[in-house]
């Protein structure tokens, strides 16, 4: 009988041992398959149908709105500053990847110029100035060029690159900077500067920046192992801590080179996430080992504990992906196989390393709050409290998504778009209006109230590139002095033939082959999607208001949309994981009462998350909108050990309010403990660079903190409330 025994026991290591070694060996194949994304941004992309076929159809007819502005600061208005920038113009005309150039330079930006009698257009680099200020105070009085390529101070001037539509972010930032790099020193020389800034170029920084900010895994890993000793005195917890952690990292690296996920701030926040999970798992079996409940062979309730918390938790991070956000679908997808490879870890892992442990008690050690028990009043004016902070916070949030607040002020890149959009705007818009025939005047006339509404609404750093201005310069010019001068033409034949006077080069970023597409180029001053919303707003007030059909186009308003319904979607993905747990619940414990306890103690903390950035007046971002769905099932946990710990004191003769007591009692150290090791270990979150790492560090620890409070003083006041006595089957609450 012995020697079967210690037979099944061999079969049993020895299976063990080839299921981790055949995971992690698949594991390190994949990991080596990983690579970090060249366009950070691009995982923000809706790739719905409609989005993405009207994305096709503006590309179908207009050059990429994919480029970068270089903006030439105090040098425009000196001929050695005019000098550099025709020759930096000249280097990016004909650069592989730059389709094509904008500026006061280019061969498209048309010049009225008078002759005597004679009117002719002219190519602005082509006409004859007597001195760079004369040609520097040309450009700014000319409508056409005035605040869209020459600010109204002429300290800077614009040259746009529209870049070809297949280049990724990495690869068009590095090619730009080492085609302008020869020429910084030049312009330093000249007492200006070059600024060089794109959404490609944010895009590729934010790469590059995730990069770096995944070495704070380390840390974070030393972090966790550092407090686990602290906590449980025990260096065989601290080895299963980091076997388990090098087995959890190991399978979502692994996984992401297999399926071909990229490793992008989402994703890398996913990893940032599953270490200090871990560690409260490995904290958790402690608990349980060291009460002698699980003595290596787990009893029935500790693996429905664990599988449980691990469901839970999953459940919570696949609701995160009800978004139409790739990026957000990914982090979902890398948090579901991450909670996989924890909880089968705990059993592979963590029980047998602890199976021996000494009888250690958790070195922090607290005393429940009887009053919670005896003096119930004290609970329910607690919880009131925080049902009116949570009330009073959510009516105060608002959400505004901006993809380039991923970095911080202080980033160089960052700095330098900020530089830029004072002279030029922050971000590009373009807004395509379809019409009949853009060789009409009647439609143009129709849009232009539009553009001044704008331009009232925003005096600085905004700029709305379009062809009207160019069409009512040559009108204004050829009819004045002819009896009686027009803005614009009257009619389809004047509109047409004035048309001509243009090559299509200059025409084809404003309106199609098929004349059936305008383009309006807004350069906007701001960055979130709050204020794009709110511009939108007014747009697509006034287009139905006068019958036209328009709508913004291109990656940018992409991110915007897509961003902004994160924090929405994730409140869907709240409520739908509370349902879903909330069955759960109930087939766990086989009693409404119960699982409507768990549901409400923690909701609640979820819902203090992110009525505190109301209440502070943060705006709900993606770093911590993610943070609703998600934060449910790891906030779940603890709760799920204590009323699991309750119910089987219930069911063992305890009376319910003595249930409580004692089942808190016992597992005050660990919840505590867990709840501690994860909020320190979010805190290596605010040394990353990218600051929706910080964002969701803050909301995430606020809800946790609110967590434990209500496992401590909400959820011992329900259970005696609510809960039934099983021998005398009468709720024992007043």
């Amino acid at each position: 009988m012995v020697c079967s025994t210690n037979a099944r026991t061999e079969v049993h290591l020895i299976s063990r041992i080839a299921t981790i070694a055949v995971i992690v060996a698949v594991s390190l194949y994949g990991a080596t398959q990983l690579r970090l994304s060249d366009d950070a941004a691009e995982a923000m992309l809706p790739t719905d149908p409609q989005s993405v076929a009207r994305y096709e159809d503006y590309l179908a007819r207009f050059p990429s709105d994919q480029g970068a502005l270089i903006v030439f600061e105090n040098l425009i208005c000196s001929e050695a500053g005019w000098d550099l920038m025709q020759t930096v113009e000249a280097v990016f005309d004909q650069h592989p990847i730059i389709d094509r150039t904008l500026s006061l330079a280019s061969r498209s930006s048309r010049y009225m110029v008078s002759n005597g009698d004679v009117l002719e257009l002219e190519v602005f680099a082509d006409v004859p100035f007597a001195t760079a200020q004369a040609r520097c105070d040309a450009a700014m009085n000319y409508a056409p060029f005035k605040n869209v390529m020459i600010s109204s101070d002429g300290k800077g001037a614009a040259l746009f690159l529209i870049t070809q539509g297949d280049s990724d972010a990495v690869t068009t930032s590095n090619s730009l900077f080492e085609a302008i790099s020869p020429y910084l020193p030049q312009a330093e020389a000249l007492g200006g500067r070059i600024i060089v800034t794109s959404e490609a170029v944010m895009s590729a920084e934010i790469s590059e920046v995730v990069a770096r900010d995944s070495a704070l895994i380390g840390l974070l890993l030393l972090l966790m192992l550092v407090l686990l000793f602290i906590t449980t005195r025990s260096w065989r917890t601290v080895l299963a801590a980091l076997s388990l952690n090098l087995f959890v990292l190991a399978a979502a690296y692994g996984f992401m080179g297999l399926v071909g996920l990229d490793l992008t701030p989402a994703t890398s926040l996913v990893v940032f996430l599953l270490v200090p999970l871990a560690s409260a798992f490995v904290v958790h079996a402690y608990g349980y080992v060291a009460r002698a409940e699980a003595p290596g062979n787990q009893g029935r309730l500790t693996r429905n504990a664990f599988m449980f918390a691990g469901l839970t938790t999953a459940i919570g991070f696949a609701c995160t992906g009800l978004t139409p956000a790739p990026d957000i679908r990914y982090l979902a997808i890398m948090g579901v196989v991450g909670i996989a490879a924890t909880t089968g870890g705990v059993f592979l892992i963590v029980f047998p390393m602890l199976r021996k442990i000494p009888d250690n008690p958790f070195l922090l050690q607290f005393s429940f709050p009887r009053i919670v028990i005896t003096q119930p009043l004290y609970g329910w004016m607690i919880l009131a409290a925080l049902v009116m902070f949570t009330i009073t916070g959510l009516s105060q949030i608002r959400v505004d998504y901006a993809p380039t607040d991923y970095l911080p002020d202080s980033n160089p890149k960052r700095a330098d778009f900020n530089a830029a959009g004072e002279y030029f705007g922050r971000m590009n818009l373009p807004l395509m209006i379809e019409v009949e025939n853009t060789e009409d005047p009647e439609p143009w006339q129709r849009v232009a109230p539009l553009i001044d509404q704008l331009n009232a609404f925003y005096p600085k750093a905004f700029q709305a590139a379009w062809f009207y201005d160019h069409i009512a310069e040559v009108t204004r010019r050829f009819t004045d002095g002819g009896g009686r001068q027009q803005d614009f033409p009257e009619d389809t034949t004047t509109f047409a033939q004035l048309l001509l006077w243009f090559d299509p080069y200059d025409l084809e970023l404003f309106m199609d082959e098929d004349r059936e597409r305008m383009l309006i180029l807004f350069q906007v001053p701001y960055l979130g999607s709050h204020d794009y919303y709110q511009m939108k707003g007014m747009v697509d007030e006034y287009l139905q208001a006068n019958g036209i059909t328009g709508n913004f186009v291109g990656r940018v308003s992409s991110f915007f949309e897509t961003g902004h319904r994160i924090g929405g979607d994730n409140l869907q993905g709240l409520l739908a994981g509370a349902a879903v747990i909330y069955m759960l619940l109930y087939l766990l414990f086989r009693s409404f009462r119960l699982a409507t306890i768990g549901i409400c103690v923690n909701a609640l903390p979820v819902l203090m998350g992110l009525a505190f950035l109301g209440v502070i007046g943060t705006p709900i971002e993606m770093g911590s909108s993610v943070v609703a769905a998600m934060a449910f099932g790891i906030v779940l946990d603890d709760s799920t050990h204590l009323l699991i710990r309750i119910q089987q004191l219930v069911r063992s003769g305890y009376d319910p309010a003595t249930a409580v007591t004692r089942g808190i009692r016992e597992l005050l150290p660990p919840i505590i403990t867990t709840t501690g090791l994860i909020t320190l270990g979010f805190t290596v979150l605010y040394l990353a660079e990218i600051r929706l790492f910080a964002d969701f560090a803050t909301v995430i620890s606020v809800t946790l903190v609110s967590a434990l409070i209500a496992d401590v003083w909400i959820l011992p006041l329900l259970v005696r409330r609510f809960m039934r006595d099983p021998i005398t089957n009468q709720v024992l609450g007043r």
